[in-house]
């Protein structure tokens, strides 16, 4: 595709157009409506929000990237995605039953509820890391697209992308969050049917590219735990469930979404062998490139005729995604950090308003020193799931305050300090990373509770098992 600045523009003006049209038929009357849609999602609007911010611009790059590396094996975070939607339903349900009853916003309000404000603080802080680590990278994954199709410059092009995710935000709130996340991941399914079918083939795919094993065992656990782990330590999930409208929408969408994710696999598997087999390198040039290549798969490769609708699949991949982290970011301010009790609807709503900009501010600057998307995407996704041993410790009953602050900083600390060691000895990040931020947060976890009785005020508010 040659660069088209204009015409690049002009579907990033129309996003933004829809998005303000769908958020004004969104109700804003209370902060509840504005924050979770007033808790009335039915089936299908549930099923189009999860799997819209499931299929990120990321997802279409960087997966379809580790499958020009790996060939087929690379599937194995996809089993790990739907083995997760269908892991977690049952804790969804009770999760779901738990918000009504307490009135959650956020993950955080779950620890807040279990915990006390002030040890669920610490967790505020590894997520809002996360987030906005993730927010970051859409931004980066969608400057490289405008300005390798409409040669805009990449700063300008970041820029853009956030102006229209807080256009929209601004107006509608999470009802903008749900209405285009489904017109956004129509738009993205319909193109990608329409790719698989259409793109033209290269030569032939390497033999060990159809290898299931060819990722090392190693990576292949490291993408199922990434996959499987996600639904229950992203509270961008949580917060969907909340925002259900019964317990048999929370079980339809998530059963659902399962077998959407199957779909998606073999689609994106395919365009990745094409990629290889279009554009073969080996080795470790293959690493360094090969999210080049799967860009140029879909610029060069797609019938002139339907390169239009690529990019517009692209982009709407890009805003269902940034939109649900920036709307949760701003959730993480308002109720989590700062919460005020007591205030009316109008400045409550206002209070989210402020928050949106600053933290996509915060992700525009963080957004502008980084390059390499895979790096930035494992680590901060290996960073969020080590969330996920403390929950399990919370609902299997190992309640600690004083091993929840631990595990979660010592992790961090130890997650980053690994993923810096990587950057500077091998070039790159492993997604093995996963296992040492799981790992740290876990043993951590686990030696602080067997010695909980040197501690004191260890006694959380609310006892007992996640079921009980």
């Amino acid at each position: 595709m040659e660069e088209q600045p204009v015409l690049v523009l002009s579907v990033l003006v129309a996003f933004t157009i829809i998005g303000v049209i769908l958020g004004r038929l969104t109700s804003t009357k209370s902060v509840d409506d504005f924050a979770l849609g007033g808790r009335n999602l039915g089936f299908f609007p549930s099923l189009m929000t999860l799997s819209g911010t499931f299929v990120s611009a990321v997802t279409l790059m960087v997966y379809t990237s580790f499958v020009y590396i790996y060939g087929i094996s690379a599937a194995w975070i996809f089993v790990g995605y739907t083995l997760g939607f269908l892991f977690f339903i049952p804790f969804a349900l009770n999760l779901y039953r738990l918000s009504l009853e307490h009135q959650f916003f956020t993950l955080t309000d779950y620890f807040v509820f279990r915990y006390g404000r002030k040890t669920a603080r610490w967790v505020i802080g590894v997520i809002f890391v996360w987030y906005v680590g993730l927010l970051a990278t859409q931004l980066l994954v969608g400057s490289n697209l405008l300005n390798e199709l409409g040669g805009v410059p990449v700063t300008w092009a970041k820029l853009g992308m956030l102006i229209t995710v807080l256009t929209y935000l601004l107006v509608g709130g999470f009802g903008s969050v749900v209405k285009t996340d489904i017109f956004q991941f129509l738009v993205i399914f319909l193109v990608l049917i329409l790719v698989t079918l259409t793109i033209n083939e290269g030569g032939d795919v390497p033999e060990e590219m159809y290898q299931p094993f060819n990722a090392g065992a190693v990576n292949i656990i490291a993408f199922l735990l990434l996959g499987i782990l996600t639904p229950f330590a992203t509270q961008d999930y949580w917060q969907k469930v909340f925002a259900m409208k019964n317990e048999v929408v929370v079980k339809q969408s998530f059963r659902v979404g399962a077998g959407i994710n199957i779909l998606l696999t073999v689609a994106l598997t395919y365009v990745g062998l094409i990629a290889r087999s279009s554009f073969p390198i080996s080795g470790a040039v293959a690493n360094e490139h090969a999210e080049m290549m799967v860009l140029r798969t879909f610029t060069e490769l797609v019938p002139p005729e339907f390169q239009v609708a690529v990019l517009i699949a692209f982009f709407a991949a890009i805003l269902s995604t940034s939109d649900t982290y920036l709307f949760l970011l701003s959730l993480n301010v308002t109720n989590d950090l700062f919460p005020k009790k007591d205030e009316d609807a109008a400045r409550g709503i206002g209070r989210i308003r402020k928050a949106l900009v600053a933290v996509g501010i915060l992700a525009l600057l963080i957004a502008l020193f980084f390059e390499r998307i895979e790096d930035i995407v494992v680590t901060f996704k290996a960073l969020g799931i080590g969330i996920a041993p403390v929950i399990f410790y919370d609902w299997a009953g190992k309640h600690h305050r004083q091993s929840v602050v631990r595990s979660l900083v010592i992790m961090t600390i130890v997650s980053l300090s690994v993923s810096v060691f990587m950057m500077e000895t091998a070039g790159k990040i492993n997604p093995a990373i996963a296992f040492v931020s799981i790992g740290t947060s876990a043993i951590v976890y686990r030696i602080s509770y067997a010695f909980r009785r040197f501690d004191k005020n260890n006694t959380p508010r609310k006892r007992g098992s996640f079921f009980s």
